[in-house]
């Protein structure tokens, strides 16, 4: 089984949406917004087709910057904390940063470490992006014990922008990502169940997520679209390969829902959600066919919820 960053961020992107900054409670009420407080956001989720499975939890500090009526000023924030993720494969850890200085703008940035365990089926690299990381020779390299620990870092810079028009709302998210892994031989990549792609050793991947969802109370129903792009150097290839001769992008469309069962405000329990998604892959090097119908979708799930301390 590989694991992944919760096969980001289509599950974990939800949980923006369904407490939108734009958005008004489930009753139509807008409870004050504390000026300060400790938030924990709390995820445990998984899929199919790639195989994934994941717990993360935010911890922030989040100051408010200003105090407004008006429905683009009045969630200004600055929050500083970190992260922890866990799966079987291995786990992640670092500071974060989150800044939204009006409600339609969100950054957030993040660095932190990887250690890998040698389980599940990772961690597994290879030399050039021309390789077959194919489901099936990961697997016979599982098998043959082909996979091993190791320890890493990453950086991501994310901006969002967000807006909602009645109970229509959309959200676009880039990502930035930068990857330094420690990688055995000659290795120059590495494979990962949430990209779902050799990202590189040393050096970055784009990704492009699209939500449009319908707000109804409690339940938040949508589409999705994310695309993600490795950038490749010379170095990740062997000498004399075609450097324009592999296309590891991925693309996906598919649908979204989410509902809340409670909304308990800035409460030591609130927002618990439970998602689910359905992806096709429009562009896959192996999932349109070649290893995979393309028929068959990546199915998520997962389960959410939120903590807040006033003070």
């Amino acid at each position: 089984m590989h694991s992944s960053a919760c096969a980001r961020p289509l599950l974990c992107g939800l949980l923006l949406l369904g407490s939108n900054s734009l958005a008004e409670g489930p009753t139509g009420d807008t409870p004050e917004i504390p000026a300060r407080r400790l938030n924990l956001d709390h995820f445990i989720g998984g899929g199919v087709n790639p195989m994934v499975a994941e717990y993360r939890m935010h911890i922030n500090y989040r100051q408010r910057l200003g105090q407004s009526e008006d429905l683009l000023w009045r969630n200004t924030f600055l929050s500083l904390g970190g992260h922890v993720r866990l799966n079987p494969a291995y786990s992640a850890v670092g500071p974060m940063v989150e800044w939204q200085p009006i409600a339609i703008f969100n950054l957030k940035a993040l660095v932190d470490a990887y250690g890998f365990f040698g389980t599940a089926g990772m961690l597994q690299s290879f030399r050039s992006p021309l390789d077959d990381y194919s489901d099936a020779v990961q697997r016979a390299r599982t098998e043959a014990l082909d996979t091993y620990g190791t320890i890493g870092w990453h950086a991501m810079v994310q901006p969002t922008l967000q807006a909602q028009v009645g109970p229509v709302a959309i959200q676009n998210v880039f990502t930035v990502d930068y990857w330094d892994m420690r990688l055995r031989g000659g290795d120059t990549l590495w494979y990962d169940a949430g990209p779902d792609t050799l990202l590189p050793g040393r050096g970055w991947t784009l990704t492009e997520e699209v939500n449009l969802v319908y707000l109804a109370g409690p339940l938040t129903v949508g589409a999705t679209m994310r695309y993600l792009l490795p950038l490749y150097d010379a170095e990740h290839f062997r000498p004399g390969e075609d450097t324009g001769a592999v296309d590891n992008t991925n693309l996906r469309l598919g649908v979204l829902a989410a509902y809340t069962f409670h909304d308990g405000g800035y409460s030591a329990f609130n927002h618990p959600t439970a998602f689910v998604t359905a992806t096709w892959h429009l562009r896959h090097r192996y999932r349109t066919g070649v290893e995979t119908t393309q028929a068959l979708p990546f199915v998520g799930l997962g389960f959410a919820f939120q903590q807040d301390f006033v003070f």
